[in-house]
């Protein structure tokens, strides 16, 4: 438990968060990558140069301070950084590590001498809150561990199978190279894949939502070619017969099993989770008549799983429809749109109903404002982001 003192000592860093925030994020990244070099092998060298991942980190330090006396508040975050930490491979011994950083660079940043107040009351704050986080990753290894086929930290897989579905997404089948089985996963979850890159010192680690819940025994991941992926243009150029390192399972979009209907909304490769879900919901004998899939892309050379999707619908008869964009705005879906889509099948937006939207941000931002304007409680609203989580 922290004391009042050391709570209200952090409280009162809260202005100095809000507007230099990522500035002390920043200094603590240089912090604990210049005195620990083996870190880099975990964090995203790209997410680092856009300043992504500071502007995250920055967000998630300053809610920690404004949430200290009702850390209940923050379980949901805190479950979902568990997994992704799970997914790179975090473990407890690289905490210290990482509050050493953070407060050297709040010392930095706020030009502190040794010693002072705010940083015992951080040093405090933050033991606490690593070791929340050392026990709910702990939670999760041991989960992957003891699930049949499942396992802790890095195995290796072999691709097994490659296929193209559009000019520039590729499928991975990826199969165990023991041989062993292979745990079941929750749709909407992701593997982190490990690479060592001809052009870096540093491994890579990304993360993949599984693509495909009827391929028994292997896993797929669904990847698109970014322009400035290096990581995922890597992955482009590998042959059959590759082989990969992979974290097990993780993530926390998952079917919402309560509700009786299901809105599933993609934009581009942001079907991937999506496609499991549909497939979980279906499989698991939902009413496909109470089932709205959404499938928005740029042109008809980008519609992905076109086969794999009208082949479900002649199988169980869920509703669906595929909108092209051309990327012009005034194509894109929005509240009038979903409204009138869930109206023609007989889909109610209220509490009844889950919504689960996924692809690039801006369609994740105007998702959620086109639910929002349509009434849909937050708590119907799921979603994943493929980056540092800001808001969206």
């Amino acid at each position: 438990m922290l004391s009042q003192q050391t709570i209200d000592t952090v409280q009162s860093t809260i202005p100095l968060l809000e507007q230099q925030g990522e500035k002390i994020i920043q200094h603590f990244y240089q912090n604990l990558l210049s005195e620990n070099e083996s870190l880099r092998h975990i964090f995203n060298e790209s997410n680092q140069k856009k300043g992504e991942q500071a502007k995250a980190l920055a967000g998630a330090v300053l809610l920690y301070a404004k949430n200290i006396t009702q850390l209940e508040s923050l379980l949901p975050e805190v479950e979902r950084i568990a997994h992704k930490h799970v997914s790179l491979g975090v473990i407890p011994e690289q905490y210290p590590l990482i509050g050493n950083a953070l407060l050297s660079a709040i010392q930095d940043v706020a030009e502190l001498p040794a010693g002072h107040p705010v940083l015992q009351s951080w040093g405090e704050a933050y033991g606490v809150l690593a070791d929340v986080f050392i026990n709910a990753e702990e939670s999760i290894y041991q989960h992957n561990e003891q699930s049949v086929g499942g396992w802790r930290g890095d195995r290796e897989f072999v691709i097994s199978r490659i296929k193209d579905e559009s000019y520039n997404v590729k499928s991975f089948y990826l199969d165990a190279a023991d041989g062993k089985s292979v745990p079941d996963f929750d749709a909407g979850q992701y593997i982190g894949i490990k690479l060592s890159l001809p052009e870096s010192k540093y491994q890579q680690i990304r993360q993949y939502s599984l693509s495909s819940m009827l391929t028994p025994g292997q896993f797929r991941i669904t990847v698109k070619a970014e322009p400035k992926g290096v990581v995922s243009s890597y992955l482009h150029q590998c042959q059959q017969g590759m082989k990969v390192t992979v974290q097990a399972p993780t993530g926390v979009f998952r079917l919402d099993n309560e509700k009786p209907y299901h809105v599933f909304i993609a934009a581009g490769v942001g079907i991937t989770p999506l496609m499991t879900m549909l497939q979980q919901a279906l499989i698991n004998g939902i009413d496909p008549k109470k089932v709205l899939f959404i499938q928005s892309q740029h042109d008809a050379e980008s519609e992905l799983f076109k086969r794999d999707l009208a082949a479900l619908k002649e199988q169980y008869g869920f509703h669906y429809h595929c909108q092209i964009t051309a990327g012009k705005v005034d194509n894109y879906i929005d509240a009038d749109k979903l409204a009138a889509w869930t109206k023609e099948a007989a889909i109610p937006l209220e509490e009844q109903t889950a919504v689960y939207f996924c692809g690039p941000k801006e369609f994740m931002s105007g998702m959620k404002r086109a639910c929002q304007q349509l009434a849909i409680p937050e708590a119907n609203m799921h979603y994943e982001v493929f980056a540092p989580t800001n808001p969206i």
